[in-house]
């Protein structure tokens, strides 16, 4: 068995955690999602904590995650998660096979951390940070995937969208309360079977995908209240769940429907009233959704169309490169 730390660019949160009193009791934050076997949807337990340096959170991801692992007696797996330590992604192979020591799978990801540099502390602020550029044509959503469709016809060759197999996209899952805007019946009952990395970084879910990523942010978000008081006092999913669509929110709320996923980052609408529900956010492994990105789900795929068709940056700084009938994603430099 080999083990694999892989790491991706740090994203700073400890400036808005300051502003909010988290430095009381949060100093170097971490979490891993341990997936539970055999569970339908899929779910997983989120272990999270807190360290003064990257190297005792380290430790105390890796030992916690086995103590948990020991407590459930549950056999040894090649199964790869992921996890988080200051705001640094990491897929981990190894971590849920007792063969591989705690203490090489530490040193691994010391070993990662300490060469992805971090950024300066910000605050970010939804109403003023730079937002994705908009589509300027027409919000028809029905119009933006067909000039999508017509675009990987012509340059890769092939279908990006596929009829859905899935159930009625309209049907409401039991224990289900909330009604799918239009756009997302639509986008749900063409999204079977879609072009691998159509956006940079995401992969389009279906319906029945949609609500097992649904279920496991939430799932995350309860097991983070039940364990840890202080989180549970300063966030109530009832509380969030009456603010306005768009507003930035700290937890995974049952008003927020997937469409996109990848790698501990999530692409959802946000279904809460206000004019800007139906309004497309992203919800980070961080445990944070920091606002709107663009304000419906017709505006978000007008935007990509509109980069693919010109070739220009889409969601502020990847731009689409087509080699050999397949579509790249090239990471513009920050200005």
């Amino acid at each position: 068995m080999s083990l694999t730390v892989e790491g991706a660019m740090r994203q700073d949160y400890r400036g808005r955690d300051r502003d909010r009193g988290w430095d009381r009791w949060q100093k170097m934050w971490w979490i891993v999602s341990i997936p539970k076997p055999g569970s339908m949807p899929p779910s997983a337990a989120g272990l999270d904590g807190s360290a003064p340096s990257i190297e005792q959170a380290a430790r105390a991801l890796v030992v916690t995650a086995r103590s948990y692992l020991r407590q459930q007696q549950r056999e040894p797996s090649t199964r790869s998660v992921w996890g988080h330590i200051d705001g640094m992604t990491i897929t981990i192979e190894g971590l849920l096979d007792p063969a591989i020591p705690e203490r090489q799978v530490v040193e691994q990801i010391i070993s990662v951390a300490n060469v992805i540099p971090a950024p300066a502390i910000s605050t970010p602020d939804s109403e003023t940070r730079r937002r994705p550029q908009q589509s300027l044509t027409s919000c028809d959503l029905d119009t933006q995937l067909a000039r999508i469709q017509n675009w990987t016809l012509t340059r890769l060759g092939r279908d990006v969208f596929i009829a859905g197999a899935d159930p009625d996209p309209t049907t409401v899952e039991p224990g289900g309360s909330v009604n799918l805007p239009a756009d997302l019946i639509t986008l749900f009952g063409r999204s079977d079977g879609n072009l691998p990395s159509l956006m940079p970084g995401y992969d389009l879910l279906n319906r029945s995908r949609s609500d097992q990523i649904q279920a496991l942010w939430l799932d995350i978000g309860a097991d983070q209240r039940e364990r840890i008081p202080e989180f549970a006092a300063a966030f109530d999913p009832a509380a969030l769940s009456t603010e306005r669509a768009g507003t930035a929110c700290e937890l995974f709320l049952p008003e927020f429907i997937p469409i996109a996923d990848g790698d501990g980052t999530t692409l959802f609408v946000d279904t809460r009233e206000g004019e800007l529900s139906g309004c497309v956010s992203e919800y980070t492994a961080e445990g944070a959704s920091d606002g709107w990105l663009w304000p419906s789900v017709a505006d978000t795929f007008g935007a990509l169309a509109d980069s693919l068709e010109a070739e220009s940056v889409f969601m502020t700084y990847y731009r689409p490169v087509v080699r050999d009938r397949t579509l790249f994603w090239n990471r513009e430099p920050r200005s």
